[in-house]
């Protein structure tokens, strides 16, 4: 039975999970030559009308390098030979997705590389920028859209892009592209261009928030949850331990994710702690995988 208490060297291994995360982005960054754009909160100061909007799809992202298909972590991805034939030498940074809701067959595919080929028919190269164009986005979406068209596959595509006139209405569509599944929305600054890091150059727009932690213990069940797991002790990268037990299934709690692994939790706002604000677990982020 997966129980137990508090691990020998818990802080090691939180920095050894964290240090496998920074050394896959400075992997990425080494084998691309240039870092990738995050995306950086949401808040209402924002001049909305100098934004671009996209649907955030719940997929794996994908950089082509002009030569193979890198995760965000800097991890090879194993397509199949006939899903990247004929792609251009010119880098492209987008999404893998199979649509709405479908993010574990993204992730089972996408970790079982080329063998799954019936798997990867059903994946979609969701692109929505050309990061070595020198000009501002709104021109790089020029450029992708003949790049794309060039490429000519049904399963390359542009990711549609559209302007709101307000705040208001950016929250309506929030709405509506939420309860339809989608998992949120990005926002692009039409005349910011490409650059590394985390910026407001790019913006993420959720009905709720996101983000991860190691997993550093787990606290046995009592009740009904007796003889499983009641909760993760986790640690997010500030150093911050909570326990994380909503969110998670049956299933979760006969064999939870393992020690040292990284989970992704959900969470609406902040304590003045810092500390997150109704967190629930969400999902497993397997590290030694794109």
């Amino acid at each position: 039975m997966p129980l137990a208490g508090r691990p020998t060297r818990p802080r090691a291994v939180r920095r050894a999970a964290w240090a496998l995360l920074l050394g896959g982005w400075l992997a990425l960054s080494g084998a691309w030559g240039q870092t990738l754009t995050l995306a950086a909160p949401y808040h209402r100061q924002l001049d909305i009308q100098a934004y671009w909007v996209s649907e955030k799809y719940d997929g794996i992202r994908a950089h082509w390098t002009g030569q193979q298909l890198l995760s965000r972590q800097g991890l090879p991805i194993e397509a199949p030979a006939w899903f990247v034939r004929g792609w251009p030498r010119t880098p492209l940074d987008g999404e893998l997705w199979a649509g709405r809701g479908q993010f574990a067959a993204v992730q089972s595919t996408v970790a079982q590389g080329a063998q799954d080929d019936a798997g990867w028919r059903r994946l979609r190269y969701m692109v929505f920028d050309v990061p070595q164009h020198p000009g501002p986005f709104t021109q790089r979406q020029q450029q992708l859209q003949r790049t794309v068209a060039a490429i000519g596959q049904d399963w390359v595509q542009v990711a549609p892009q559209w302007q709101v006139p307000s705040h208001d209405a950016l929250q309506r569509q929030l709405r509506s592209y939420s309860q339809a599944g989608a998992e949120g929305l990005m926002l692009r600054h039409a005349q910011a261009p490409y650059r590394g890091g985390r910026s407001e150059d790019l913006i993420k727009l959720k009905l709720f928030e996101d983000a991860e932690a190691v997993v550093v213990a787990h606290l046995p069940g009592q009740g009904k949850y007796r003889g499983m797991t009641g909760a993760l002790l986790v640690e997010a990268l500030s150093g911050q331990r909570f326990k994380l037990g909503s969110g998670l299934s049956d299933a979760n709690r006969r064999q939870p994710p393992p020690i040292g692994s990284t989970i992704t939790y959900r969470f609406n706002g902040t304590h003045p702690s810092g500390l997150p604000r109704f967190a629930r677990y969400w999902r497993l982020r397997t590290t030694d995988q794109p």
